[in-house]
C-alpha cells in the first residue's frame, strides 16, 4: 500500500509539473528589446541606383509598432572604421507600421544613382510593442553590402 501511495504522489507531482510547464509556455515568446527583429538583404553587392530589398522579420510572439513606418531608414557608408550617414530618412506621410508576431516583410530602398563605390548598410529605428515606453534603443542594421558604380 505504501508503494502505491508513493506512486500516486509521484504521479501527482509529475502531472502538476507538466501542467505548470504548459502554463509557462502560454506566455508569448519575447526575447526582449534589441532581439525581437532581424534585418537582412538578399545580395551582398548592388549597383548604384538599384533597389535593395530589406527583409524585416519579427522573431517574437509580440506585435511590434513602427511609429513612422519605415520612413526613418538611413543609408550609411563605411569610412575607415566608422559609419557615416550619406542619405537621411525620406519624407513621407505620417504612417503607422505594425509587424505581427512571426511576420516578415520586405521594405524596398532605392540606392542613390551616384552612390560612390564602397561598403554600405541601412539602419532604421528599433520597433517596440505598442504598450512599451519609448525608451531609446539601438538601431536595427542590415548586414554590410558593397555598392559599385553603374556603367551606362
Amino acid at each position: 500500500m505504501r508503494g502505491t501511495l508513493g506512486r500516486v504522489n509521484v504521479g501527482f507531482f509529475a502531472a502538476f509539473t507538466l501542467i505548470a510547464s504548459g502554463c509557462a509556455t502560454m506566455r508569448p515568446y519575447d526575447p526582449g528589446p534589441g532581439k525581437r527583429v532581424v534585418l537582412g538583404v538578399v545580395q551582398d553587392t548592388y549597383l548604384s541606383g538599384a533597389s535593395v530589398n530589406v527583409t524585416i522579420s519579427n522573431l517574437s510572439d509580440v506585435t511590434l509598432f513602427y511609429p513612422d513606418g519605415f520612413c526613418k531608414t538611413e543609408l550609411q557608408r563605411k569610412d575607415g572604421t566608422t559609419w557615416k550617414t550619406v542619405q537621411g530618412p525620406a519624407r513621407c506621410p505620417i504612417a503607422l507600421g505594425f509587424l505581427d508576431p512571426g511576420q516578415t516583410v520586405v521594405h524596398q530602398y532605392r540606392l542613390p544613382t551616384g552612390a560612390a563605390v564602397g561598403m554600405y548598410r541601412l539602419t532604421m529605428p528599433m520597433p517596440v510593442p505598442p504598450e512599451e515606453d519609448a525608451i531609446p534603443q539601438a538601431e536595427l542594421q542590415t548586414p554590410a553590402f558593397r555598392v559599385y558604380s553603374r556603367v551606362d
